[in-house]
């Protein structure tokens, strides 16, 4: 049995976000793994690759819902519109949305034929190699857009709070996330966990000290028991015989 097609939901009306993920829910196969109003969130979440399928309305008074579709091509999730207003239909072809919903939605049918005909195309992809990419983007608050860091540039990431700070010399790049999900995007070839609060670029490191790793720059961080024998794992360590 196939796993559930996972979609996230995005629309600033709460009765309609209601509305949508009760139909979904009446539909086999497909799980509403997150519903937000809040657009950023919404754009945070689908980035971060937690759907397989996102359906955002497209007038919302914080972020255009069109803005988010276009980063989300980017990224090879695809699209639902799901709108009140039909002049968005034209938009959105424009930058490849799999469907257009008009709202309110009331045809729980038509919504299963949508879903299905999204869900046959992503399923058809997925046999096919993913590109190896060597760089993860970073959210800009200020532009509310995104800056591509190259995994070779990075240094270290520390998480302080809810924040997780990426240490790219000469920059520091701030988004708010978790260092778990961070963990996941980062390729375990290349990145270690040495720290609660801190994942290290393993080419920059130059030694490893019992209670901490010094990097390339003279960076010293903490190295906790728990990571460390992990970490030397990574490395070929000479068994003295």
């Amino acid at each position: 049995m196939r796993h559930p097609i996972k979609l996230g939901l995005i629309d600033d009306e709460v009765l309609a976000l209601e509305r949508l993920s009760y139909f979904i829910s009446g539909i086999p196969g497909y799980k509403v793994e997150f519903a937000v109003t809040d657009p950023h969130e919404g754009l945070r979440l689908a980035t971060e690759k937690t759907c397989d399928i996102l359906i955002t309305d497209v007038q919302m008074q914080a972020l255009n819902g069109l803005l988010i579709s276009e980063r989300m091509e980017e990224l090879g999730i695809p699209v639902i519109i799901c709108s009140a207003y039909k002049k968005f239909a034209l938009p959105s072809i424009d930058i490849s949305v799999a469907a257009y919903i008009l709202k309110p939605v009331v045809d729980v049918l038509s919504l299963k034929r949508k879903l299905e005909k999204v869900a046959r195309k992503i399923t058809s992809e997925a046999v096919l190699p993913e590109p190896v990419r060597d760089y993860f983007l970073v959210e800009d608050y200020v532009t509310f857009g995104f800056t591509k860091v190259a995994f070779g540039k990075l240094l270290y990431v520390e998480q302080i709070q809810n924040y997780t700070y990426f240490h790219a010399p000469p920059q520091v790049y701030k988004q708010r996330s978790t260092i778990q999900s961070v963990e996941k995007v980062l390729p375990n070839s290349m990145f270690a966990r040495i720290h609660k609060s801190f994942i290290v670029n393993l080419d920059k490191v130059v030694k490893i000290l019992p209670n901490e790793v010094i990097l390339e720059n003279g960076k010293s961080l903490v190295l906790t028991r728990t990571f460390r024998d992990a970490l030397l794992n990574t490395y070929k360590v000479l068994d003295r015989q």
